[in-house]
C-alpha cells in the first residue's frame, strides 16, 4: 500500500495524499513541506464525503467515485474506499488529469490491500 501511495505522491502536482479510516482517522499520509495537514482534515472529508453520497442517491445516481473541491490555489480530491477514504491535494486543477490517471492504475492496489 506504502508503494502505491507513493506512487500517487510522485505524479507532478499532487502535494500530498492521505489514506483515512471512513470516519477520518490517518492511516497513512504523505505530504510536501508546506502541504496542508490532510490529517486534519479527517472528519470534515468524512462529512463532506457522507453529504455527496446523500446527494448521489437523492438524484438516483449510484456509488459516488470521487468528490473535487476546487480552491484558487488548489484542489481537494476525496475518493471513497470500502471502509476508508483517499485524500488528495493537488496544486491544481492543471493537475487533474494526470492524477485520476494514476488513480485509476492505483485504486485497484489499494482496494486489494484493503
Amino acid at each position: 500500500m506504502e508503494e502505491t501511495l507513493k506512487a500517487l505522491k510522485e505524479v507532478r502536482g499532487v502535494r500530498a495524499v492521505a489514506l483515512l479510516t471512513e470516519d477520518g482517522f490517518v492511516v497513512e499520509s504523505l505530504l510536501d513541506e508546506g502541504a496542508p495537514a490532510l490529517d486534519r482534515l479527517g472528519a470534515a472529508s468524512a462529512t463532506a464525503l457522507a453529504t455527496a453520497r446523500g446527494l448521489s442517491q437523492e438524484l438516483h445516481r449510484g456509488e459516488v467515485e470521487e468528490v473535487m473541491v476546487e480552491y484558487p490555489d488548489g484542489v481537494l480530491l476525496l475518493v471513497p474506499l470500502a471502509g476508508h477514504q483517499l485524500v488528495l491535494y493537488l496544486d491544481s486543477v492543471a493537475s487533474l488529469g494526470r492524477t485520476r490517471l494514476e488513480l485509476k492504475r492505483a485504486l485497484p492496489r489499494l482496494k486489494e490491500a484493503l
